[in-house]
């Protein structure tokens, strides 16, 4: 359990409500898996959805912050991308209760919880697009594609989690899943030839 107060109330945010939902959070419960007074947590949230968002938010940037440096370790976009998506599953693999929290447990937390999720998936479509930089024309494709594309990989992931697979196994499907990110920006056949480039070691 992380020693800080904030930590341990995100985390114990996320635990919960990836086994029981938003529905089935109360504050309660958070405090009691934190190991921090109710105190504690007034002196942080406003109330139940503050903490949600919050936590969502929380998570994001580090999530957020781990892929933007895989993604700048590269020395091409693709090269980039692809480490930035390894990164990516190995943080899915090894945080299976905030993927869950963040990727299917959100839908049911409001409105607002939307907005948030919005926000933070934009900045991963800005990845994708980026790829227009590798077109002879880049504004002959709109970033459309990129959205479309990242819904496509976002819809697997969800679908995965849904399914009762988890997350465990998520590098495996980094080849597929990169495939479909290059064709638009660099074609079938060199998009093909992620199906055999092996992950960069951990």
């Amino acid at each position: 359990m992380p020693e800080d107060a904030r930590d341990r109330l995100a985390a114990a945010t996320a635990e919960l409500m990836a086994a029981r939902g938003y529905e089935g959070l109360t504050i309660t419960a958070i405090v009691d898996r934190a190991g921090v007074d109710r105190a504690e947590f007034d002196r942080r949230y406003d109330d139940l959805q503050d903490c949600v968002l919050k936590t969502y938010w929380y998570f994001s940037e580090e999530f957020n912050t781990r892929i933007s440096a895989a993604y700048e370790a590269g020395e091409s976009w693709r090269d980039g991308f692809r480490t930035a998506a390894y990164a990516a599953a190995r943080y899915i693999r090894d945080n299976p209760d905030v993927v869950r929290f963040g990727t299917v447990e959100m839908f049911g937390a409001g409105l607002m919880a939307q907005a948030y999720r919005q926000s933070h998936l934009q900045q991963l479509v800005d990845l994708i697009d980026a790829g227009r930089q590798e077109l002879d024309d880049p504004d002959s494709v709109g970033r459309g594609v990129a959205e479309a594309t990242f819904g496509s990989i976002y819809e697997r992931i969800v679908k995965e989690i849904q399914g009762g697979r988890g997350t465990g196994h998520a590098e495996s499907f980094v080849p597929d899943l990169m495939y479909i990110a290059m064709r638009p920006y660099l074609g079938h056949e060199r998009a093909r030839e992620e199906l055999s480039i092996p992950p960069p070691p951990e």
